[in-house]
């Protein structure tokens, strides 16, 4: 028995040498080429086809709903609760984030500074319009803050559902397969299904740095649903659910994005209100 293992060990390493040698000196071989060992060593592409969906960076202007559920660890601390962003934006450069929920309390420090921490709102608003960034936050009276620091809202800006949407349904993660044609607020739709292993891998090697992060920080991806206008191809909704970090949260756990374009192209009126004709600046 020893004998014939030695046999075979010896057949295996002559054959391992023979093929170093062929790819070494471009050998005719009778069986063998690179191409098929290139072939056999080629990453296995995402399962599910590519769904043709049409970016929301070719809309001017649009209303739209995120809906974060949370369940596990924020700064350390256990959380369970959820945040609801209201988006509306215009062709003019202007654009509102209202954000509202049970965990605006522990989010509104980050955005808005120790001065923001000091209240315990019941929505935030932040304005992004052609002079600058403005945060309302909206307790027993309005106060509106003028951030100095470029970066004060970045936390809110990732978790936009333009934002989040448009991480989402990214061309390299977008692959699954059609459900179906189906009926969605009373408008056409058509139905896909992103495999959840498939956009981790894919996320997790995006070009997108973005996208990349947040598929890094990831444990887990469930399956997702997807909903594309049946005229247009932009996306329509979203829902899916995650278990890792989420960087903007400052978040570890379960958490689960539910996102809805309520309007497209319909130019919303976005004005700073009367608490911003003098901002405290912070």
């Amino acid at each position: 028995m020893k004998t014939t293992n030695r046999y075979l060990s010896a057949v295996i390493a002559l054959a391992v040498i023979a093929i170093v040698l062929f790819l070494a000196l471009d050998l005719p071989g009778p069986a063998f080429s690179t191409s098929g060992l290139t072939a056999l060593l080629a990453p296995t592409p995402p399962p599910g086809e590519l769904i043709p969906l049409q970016s929301l960076e070719g809309l001017k202007s649009l209303n739209a709903t995120v809906n974060l559920d949370v369940n596990g660890l924020i700064d350390g601390k256990r959380t369970q609760g959820n945040l609801t962003g209201l988006l509306a934006t215009n062709d003019q450069k202007k654009s509102r984030i209202t954000v509202s929920g049970g965990l605006l309390g522990e989010l509104a420090a980050k955005v808005g500074g120790s001065l923001v921490g000091l209240f315990t709102p019941s929505k935030v608003d932040i304005y992004k319009v052609p002079d600058g960034t403005y945060i309302v936050v909206n307790g027993l009276f309005p106060v509106c803050i003028k951030p100095k620091a470029l970066n004060a809202t970045a936390a809110l800006d990732d978790m936009s559902p333009k934002s989040l949407l448009t991480m989402l349904t990214s061309s390299d993660v977008a692959r699954g397969k059609f459900v179906g044609n189906e009926t969605l607020n009373g408008a056409p739709v058509k139905h896909y299904v992103i495999n959840g292993d498939a956009f981790l891998a894919a996320a997790q090697k995006s070009s997108d740095p973005k996208l990349k992060e947040f598929g890094q920080a990831l444990w887990a991806a469930e399956d997702a649903d997807l909903y594309l206008d049946a005229k247009t191809g932009y996306p329509v909704a979203f829902s899916g659910k995650y278990s890792g970090s989420y960087d903007p949260l400052k978040f570890e756990g379960d958490f689960g994005v539910q996102l809805e374009v309520t309007g497209a192209n319909t130019n919303p009126a976005v004005d700073l209100p009367s608490s911003c004709n003098k901002p405290i600046s912070q």
